[in-house]
This record gives structure tokens, sequence and C-alpha cells, in this order.
């Protein structure tokens, strides 16, 4: 468990063992100490229920205190959280619990920037803020891409283009829905139900503008997509059109000779060509001239 206290000098945070003589301002407590707490803490089975499911953000008002979880997707190709945990807020503290054991080291590395805030509500918010602050930079990676994957479909070379789209599909789609989450959570703590715990809403506000954009930002990496494959298709279409007209015009040129031998190869007994001296040559002729004859208009109708 670390437990963090604010100082009464500096009113920064600093990491105690045990808080006893003061309240602490920020607790982060692993699983297992909280199923070790046995009911102690206000709302303990809620916490324990959401803890068992956190499969998405979300925050839901109580008396007293604000509960939620939130699930950080990895800024990769994965689909697993980078981190996931279940908060509870009140107007004296705030507590994480998680169960991996990377949300302290997360913490830890970022400390500094949690320093001399005013309320566990502002804390909340500063710790929302770091969890999307790096999204533009994986969001413009996911753009250059998709750049390159157009490069690719233009120089033919697009062999694994519908594995790469699909990956990258799917991460959206779950950014997408992670900023909405985000968004909501926002307008909770806007709402008058959460005035007891956020004293400036405008610092949530400007929190809200900011996931907006980032979802924003991923539709329209969505709707590039969605040209990108289009572009993919058409080309392939185009592809295929152009091995059907190139199959139609073999097989145009060899229809009239094939109706020529079939005609010859009936074998009748009373076919006057078949013992004639020059019947062979004068087929022979005759498939030639219907040769150039077509070869001539197929290249003047620009077919070939």
């Amino acid at each position: 468990m670390m437990q963090y206290v604010k100082g009464s000098k500096d009113g920064g945070l600093r990491l105690v063992e045990n808080s006893a003589e003061q309240a602490p301002f920020f607790t982060i407590m692993s699983a297992a100490d909280f199923r070790e707490s046995k009911g102690s803490l206000p709302y303990y089975e809620e916490l324990l229920g959401c803890l068992g499911s956190i499969r998405y953000c979300k925050a839901e008002v109580f008396k007293d205190c604000v509960i939620g979880t939130l699930r950080i997707p990895k800024k990769s190709a994965q689909r697993l959280p980078q981190l996931s945990f279940v908060f509870c807020l009140t107007e004296q503290s705030l507590l994480f619990i998680e169960d991996t054991g990377d949300l302290k080291l997360w913490v830890d590395k970022r400390i500094s920037m949690f320093q001399e805030l005013n309320s566990p509500a502002h804390l909340l918010l500063q710790f929302m803020e770091q969890m999307i602050d790096d999204d533009v930079l994986y969001l413009s990676h996911i753009e250059a891409e998709t750049e390159k994957m157009e490069e690719h479909i233009s120089a033919d070379d697009s062999k694994d283009f519908f594995a790469s789209l699909t990956k990258y599909r799917q991460k959206l789609s779950e950014l997408n829905a992670y900023y909405e989450q985000l968004t909501d959570i926002g307008e909770l703590f806007q709402s008058p139900a959460c005035s007891a715990f956020v004293h400036d809403a405008q610092d949530w506000d400007k929190y809200i503008h900011r996931a907006e954009r980032l979802q924003n930002h991923v539709q329209l990496i969505r709707e590039n997509m969605l040209q990108l494959r289009e572009l993919y298709q058409s080309k392939q279409d185009a592809r295929q059109n152009k091995i059907m007209g190139t199959l139609t015009v073999v097989t145009t040129f060899f229809l009239p000779l094939t109706l020529l031998t079939g005609w010859y190869g009936m074998n009748f007994a009373h076919m006057p060509e078949l013992k004639w001296q020059y019947g062979y040559l004068s087929v022979i002729i005759v498939a030639i001239v219907i040769a150039i004859g077509e070869i001539i208009y197929f290249k003047k109708k620009k077919l070939f």
C-alpha cells in the first residue's frame, strides 16, 4: 500500500508508511490489501464489484463519494490495457485499487506532477490528464502508418494490407470508445451531483474539450482508413477488370479460328475440301488472314 499525505508547510505530497497520525490525501492499494480490509472501507461491496470487472472507464456518484473504474489502453497494437484500476473519490482523499502493481510504478514516475494540488478531485483530474498526455503522438503515428499504406497501394505493394488495416481499425475503435467514456466521466464531474467534490468545474471543461478533440482525431483517421479501403478495393477491381478484358480479347481472337477448325473437323463423307489438293493450305491461309484482320481491328480499337 502506498499512502501520500500533504505536507503541512509546503502543501506537497510525501509518501508515508503509516498515516495513522494524518489522513492520507492519496492512496494506492493492491487488490489483496483491499480484500483483507474485509469491509472496513465504505462502499466495500460496490468497490469489490467494480474491481471484479474493469472493462471500460466509468464513474458513479454516491452520497459521499464517487466510485469508478479506469481502463487505459496500451499505445500499441496490443488490445490488453496498459493500466486498469478502481478509484474512490471523497472530499478529503482519493483511493486507487489495482491488481497488477503497474499503477504504483506509473505514479512513482510522475509523482512530481501531482505536487501542490488543492483537492483530491484536482488530483484525479491531473491523473486523468496524464493518461492522455501522449495520445496525440500515438495518433500521429497511426496517421503516418496509414500514409505508408497508401503509398504501398499506389506502388502495388500491399500484400498485408487487410491485416494491417484490421489491426489499426480495431485499435481506433477501442480508442474512440475510450475517449467517449472519458468525456462522459468529465461531464459527470461537471454536474451538480458532484458539486461537493469538485470546486472548479472549468478545469473539467478543459479536459472534456481535450478528450473530444482526441476523439475527433480518431474519427478522422477512421474515415481516412475507410477511404483507404475503398482505394484498395478500386485498385483490385481495376486489376481484375484488366485481367477479364485480356481474357475476353484472347477468347474473341481465337473464336473464329475455333469455328474454322471445328467446321472442318466434322469429317462428313461429302466435304470436297477434304479431298482437294490445296484444301489444307487454303485453311491455313484463311486462318492467317482472319488472325491478321483481328489484330488490325483490335489495335484500331486499342484493345491491344
